[in-house]
């Protein structure tokens, strides 16, 4: 399962395949930055304006920004497809989120009120610097950012949960926290069976970027608001 290896047209016409491609497209990594930040805004108690507001930039710098540009690569033979898949092809995307997430943090930090803006602020930083980390992986080896975008959200919506519930007693806590995030920590295993099958990534790969979505924002996000900025009390 080499990078860029075509699926044959024994494995296209699978109804596994099908399946999994179309688990794939559903779950780009583009759609889960703007629904993030409207639920920690939402999380918080911001009013519509706002939610409407943190959406419609996310939407521009962390998802069509980035978008517009791999369909530039598609337009111009550089690409095949939304995903990607060619690791030698991921530097250009890469170098423009890193570019596009910086500028929407920005304008998010100099935008946001409220109690979300520690959180909302210190989520968008994340973007740029991970996206460089995964650039410098990249190098190297082919993560899955199918993978990190999606356990990334996971954890994000855990962080939130236990940001914003924390004064609960541990069992409501708890409770809440499983209804909001647990289903969809049932996404992670889906989506990794799914890259798997389509031929885009080994198991390794998939593993890699689950983990990297789940632990490192959880990690960062915690010295950030708690330690470094001490935000949350």
């Amino acid at each position: 399962m080499r990078d860029g290896l075509a699926p044959t047209r024994e494995a296209v016409r699978d109804h596994g395949y099908r399946l999994a491609n179309a688990v794939s497209y559903f779950l780009n990594p583009l759609i889960f930055p703007p629904i993030a930040f409207a639920l920690i805004d939402a999380h918080f108690g911001a009013g519509p304006v706002q939610i409407a507001w943190t959406f419609g930039v996310s939407v521009v710098f962390f998802c069509l920004v980035p978008l517009f540009y791999v369909m530039g690569m598609i337009r111009r033979g550089r690409a095949e497809s939304l995903e990607v898949r060619e690791r030698s092809a991921r530097l250009g995307p890469l170098l423009v989120g890193i570019a596009s997430y910086a500028v929407g943090a920005l304008l998010l930090w100099r935008t946001v009120e409220g109690p979300a803006l520690p959180l909302i602020v210190a989520f968008a930083a994340l973007f740029p610097i991970n996206t460089a980390v995964i650039l410098l992986i990249n190098t190297r080896w082919k993560i899955s950012l199918h993978m990190t975008s999606l356990a990334g959200f996971v954890g994000v919506l855990l962080f939130t949960a236990l940001t914003v519930w924390r004064d609960l007693p541990t069992g409501v806590e708890t409770a809440l926290t499983l209804a909001t995030v647990g289903p969809l920590v049932l996404l992670v295993p889906l989506l990794m069976w799914a890259r798997v099958r389509v031929g885009a990534h080994t198991p390794g790969q998939v593993l890699a970027g689950a983990l990297f979505g789940l632990l490192v924002p959880q990690v960062q996000l915690w010295w950030i608001v708690y330690r470094w900025l001490d935000l949350v009390g």
